[in-house]
């Protein structure tokens, strides 16, 4: 039977301890790796009493690439990007707009999103169609104030089965609307929470002035939106 010599035995033994120490510090490098914090958009919305809308159908929201991910980005005035790696969207910020979109907008007309509810035809719906230009946090000043810039175009397409093509081409089915706006963050240093909140109102802004838009162009009534222009 073969033996291993004194010199191949401790030299097999120091692989061996090395071994253990890498896996020790790729152990604790791992663990000391700060966990990131996660942030919604949710909100509350108060329902519109007048609503006779039943069916929406949110589409996923136009954004430009640069802030269409999970990390929150803050924008400097100089132009730079600083992407936030460990503070974090549920998902991509698009999916998180268009999301609480849907949900604002079903809680604010008494609507059910058939989007992706497998729900057929049938009834009359509306189709919203969003687009975000801006829904940057910016970073105003060198003293760490923050604004929300929002700017938001959308159309709604009213889908009446009852209605023929020669028909629907000689009623008011669409309506396009737009808006822009800045919304101060209440805090003026980096904390995030405070940051969150105001996208957060912000978006239900936008919520509130769509919801408002659907509804007019379901009663075939003028639009009033504060802050919006609709035509």
């Amino acid at each position: 039977m073969m033996t291993l010599s004194k010199q191949a035995f401790t030299a097999q033994k120091m692989i061996r301890g090395a071994g253990i120490v890498a896996a020790t510090l790729l152990i604790a490098a791992c663990s000391g790796s700060p966990t990131p914090n996660y942030y919604t958009l949710a909100n509350k919305v108060t329902p519109l009493p007048s609503s006779r809308v039943k069916v929406i159908e949110v589409l996923p929201v136009g954004l430009p690439d640069r802030i269409n991910r999970a990390p929150l980005v803050i924008q400097e005035i100089n132009g730079r990007s600083n992407i936030l790696d460990n503070e974090r969207w549920t998902s991509t910020l698009g999916a998180e707009l268009r999301d609480n979109l849907s949900a604002g907008l079903q809680q604010k007309l008494g609507a059910v999103d058939r989007y992706n509810s497998g729900m057929i035809g049938g009834k009359v719906s509306y189709r919203v169609a969003t687009d975000f230009s801006h829904f940057d946090i910016v970073n105003t000043t060198s003293a760490n104030t923050k604004n929300v810039e929002v700017s938001v175009a959308w159309i709604i397409k009213r889908n009446d089965p009852n209605i023929t093509i020669d028909q629907n081409s000689t009623q008011n089915q669409q309506l396009a609307c737009r808006m822009t706006f800045s919304q101060p963050v209440s805090a003026s240093n980096n904390q995030i929470a405070p940051i969150v909140s105001t996208a957060s109102t912000s978006l239900a802004r936008v919520i509130d002035a769509m919801a408002v838009s659907i509804a007019a162009l379901d009663s075939k009534t003028p639009v009033s939106v504060a802050g919006a222009v609709c035509s």
